[in-house]
């Protein structure tokens, strides 16, 4: 086992690549989840805006 994780003297530059690789997919998600919040925040915030703008609609007893 030990043998395979050292990969004939490359281990630490393989296994430290995959580390860095793995580090930068989760940041990649954590960010992605980040934009998604903010965007879907920028629409709750329009949606909120174009309602208010909105005039209210007149009834038929008015």
């Amino acid at each position: 086992m030990s043998e395979w994780l050292a990969m004939g003297g490359h281990g630490f530059y393989i296994w430290s690549s995959y580390a860095m690789m793995a580090l930068c997919v989760a940041a990649e998600m954590w960010s992605l989840r980040q934009r998604r919040k903010a965007a879907w925040q920028r629409v709750d915030e329009a949606r909120e805006e174009h309602e208010s703008a909105r005039p209210a609609r007149r009834t038929e007893t008015e």
